[in-house]
């Protein structure tokens, strides 16, 4: 029954926090260099709902601790991106709301843990 109750939790955060992301995003905003500061930020507006980066901590995804340091990756960048878009099972697809330098600026961020 917790589970369960957590679960609901962390979609109701999850949904709130998109919706949110789609408030604040202002249209023809000037986009900001690619940087892993960046990358850590979105990362903990849009994915930390779900992944941690703590290894072997599974919330409702995976986590993405040594997801593109170990060798070989887990996933490639490729396929990092057709997830992030096209999303899969459980994990919603993101194209409405990431742009391609958030998506880079993640990416980035994935290489540091």
């Amino acid at each position: 029954m917790i589970s369960y109750m957590h679960k609901i939790v962390a979609v109701l955060l999850l949904s709130v926090a998109v919706l949110a992301g789609k408030a604040q995003a202002p249209a023809g905003s000037a986009a900001q260099p690619l940087s892993v500061q960046h990358g850590k930020q979105i990362f903990m507006q849009r994915c930390m709902q779900c992944h941690s980066v703590n290894k072997g901590q599974v919330l409702l995804g995976p986590s993405l601790f040594g997801e593109m340091t170990t060798s070989p990756h887990k996933k490639t960048a490729a396929q990092i991106r057709v997830l992030l878009r096209d999303g899969k099972g459980k994990m919603p697809s993101w194209k409405e709301i990431l742009t391609p330098d958030d998506i880079d600026n993640i990416l980035l961020y994935l290489h540091t843990l």
